[in-house]
């Protein structure tokens, strides 16, 4: 082998593996947020879960961002574990697409399909041609690649310390997993690592045989974008990861045992006697279907081996940091989007609950620890700077004008969460003050405030409905809702003077309440805006 085929090797796979994400990075953003909005309504049907995986994973090319959407989708509650398990496992069908669209002969045509997506790309203004450009450039770039680097394999049969690996690969199928494990994980991609098995494959440098044993490996190997994603989520992530490992790992257990007492290598090998290329394809999706067939019956079974192996522990939420968000899985806006939309929500509700627990404080309705609040509250402002610097990441990426328009209308929500949140320390704040100076509500004021909490919160909640897209929720009804808690505290900043008047409330519990009835009046508003900011969100 001369140095010239090594280099040409090199090469080769750098522009296989930039094409290849450049034509799945085009087919994500053709797609847009709708591979979200897809995954999000996915019903409990895990048999219809695998076709949506396999869909969407076909579509972008890439299991891994499939599996890791998943992920963080279950992470963030949007999607039950028993949900994902079809995803994850259709997402491997999908991905076996990319090998048999590599068996297609077409590498004289790639330096003229690449340069007719160039030309899209560069002369042309609309946004959609230009990612369809980008998808078909990446195509071309792909085939020349994958010319490339199969054109310098051709030395490495001459190669004799090669020849002697993989024949003893092929005694020793464990040995083959383990490379082909290790190699994906390095690399990060399934569909590039068969791809280059194919190309060697085709130059006669490997047997079907041969490549078996590190195609079972590759799949394992696979999974590695998923488990470094579960580092720091919570356990439902992190048993999604578990799952998408145990499903691989099975399959390859099956076949590789298989193997040693049924020949169905070499069945297949028979279909396309004179295609090496169209062989290990095959392989590799039979190999994904058949386990897929094996194993989904198991699945309810396999979810609970995942929870008694990560078994539940304390309650999560509190920690200061991200739980949902991962910046090294930001190669897909749709998983930026899920990730920052789980980090949003989680801190709507640590809003929600302190607005709720700071009321029932100061009402004495229940004895909460006004450190807890307080604590709560930090963790508020640090969501809101950290998910802010993931959406200025999130816009550097090549946006769709609808993705842009709603991360933008983001920016906004957090401030107004974050202000519901200082509100609701605000409560806390009179609370002290009426422990330090001796002071009370009178019940009238107390069942007063009741009254407008409840129905303040009813405006938060709808409004947070709506922004998340929740079905029988209108912005009409979110105006309708806000109005009145404006009127009541129009209507109440009257009666409570009367009272002062008389004489039946003390003048600085008077003042305090009049705070009260501003800062919930306030919560209201931001409310509203959050639900205002739907027309963009969706």
């Amino acid at each position: 082998m001369q140095v010239s085929d090594v280099i040409g090797l090199i090469g080769g796979l750098a522009l296989f593996l930039y094409g290849m994400k450049m034509m799945s990075d085009g087919l994500e953003l053709l797609a847009g947020s709708k591979l979200k909005s897809i995954l999000e309504k996915i019903t409990r049907n895990k048999y219809l879960g695998m076709l949506v995986g396999a869909g969407i994973a076909a579509v972008i090319q890439s299991s891994n961002a499939t599996i890791v959407m998943t992920c963080s989708f279950v992470n963030a509650g949007l999607m039950s574990l028993r949900q994902a398990v079809g995803v994850i496992i259709g997402a491997k069908i999908g991905t076996t697409m990319t090998g048999q669209l590599l068996t297609l002969k077409i590498d004289q045509f790639a330096p003229i399909i690449a340069m007719i997506g160039v030309i899209m790309i560069m002369f042309l203004k609309k946004k959609f041609i230009n990612h369809l450009g980008q998808v078909i450039a990446g195509l071309g770039i792909l085939f020349l690649g994958m010319s490339t680097m199969s054109g310098s394999m051709a030395g490495l049969k001459t190669v004799p310390e090669v020849a002697q690996f993989l024949s003893f690969i092929a005694n020793n199928p464990l040995l083959g997993v383990l490379v082909g494990m290790a190699f994906t994980a390095t690399i990060q991609s399934a569909s590039a690592s068969v791809g280059i098995v194919q190309a060697m494959g085709a130059q006669g440098v490997l047997t079907l045989a041969q490549a078996a044993p590190m195609i079972y490996g590759m799949d394992i190997g696979a999974c590695i974008s998923a488990i470094l994603a579960s580092f720091g989520a919570k356990r439902e992530a992190k048993r999604s990861a578990f799952l998408a490992v145990i499903f691989s790992t099975l399959g390859a257990i099956i076949f590789v045992v298989a193997s040693q007492f049924i020949p169905f290598e070499t069945w297949i090998a028979n279909l396309t006697p004179d295609e090496p290329m169209r062989q290990i394809a095959n392989l590799n999706t039979i190999f994904n279907v058949v386990s897929m067939m094996i194993l989904l019956p198991l699945s309810d079974f396999m979810v609970k081996i995942a929870e008694k192996i990560i078994p539940d522990g304390p309650e999560e939420g509190t920690e200061m940091r991200l739980l949902h968000i991962d910046q090294h899985a930001f190669g897909a806006v749709s998983i930026g989007e899920a990730q920052v939309d789980a980090e949003v929500s989680r801190m709507f509700h640590l809003a929600r609950e302190n607005l709720s627990s700071a009321m029932e404080l100061l009402l004495g309705e229940k004895d909460h620890d006004p450190q807890e609040l307080e604590n709560n509250e930090e963790l508020i402002d640090y969501l809101n700077k950290e998910i802010t610097h993931c959406l200025v990441r999130l816009n550097a990426m090549e946006l769709s004008r609808k993705d842009a328009l709603r991360l933008s209308g983001m920016y906004h929500v957090l401030s107004d969460i974050e202000r519901i949140g200082d509100h609701a320390i605000n409560m806390v704040g009179y609370h002290k003050s009426f422990l330090e100076r001796n002071l009370d509500f009178s019940d009238t004021a107390k069942q007063e405030l009741r009254t407008l909490t409840d129905e303040v919160l009813v405006v938060v909640d709808s409004a947070y409905d709506l922004f998340i897209g929740k079905k029988g929720v209108t912005l009409q009804q979110v105006e309708i809702a806000e109005q009145q808690v404006d009127d009541r505290v129009d209507e109440w900043e009257v009666t409570h003077i009367r009272r002062l008047n008389s004489g039946l409330c003390n003048a600085d519990a008077a003042l305090l309440y009049s705070e009260v009835l501003t800062d919930l009046e306030r919560v209201s508003d931001h409310a509203l805006n959050i639900g205002q900011a739907a027309e963009y969100h969706r």
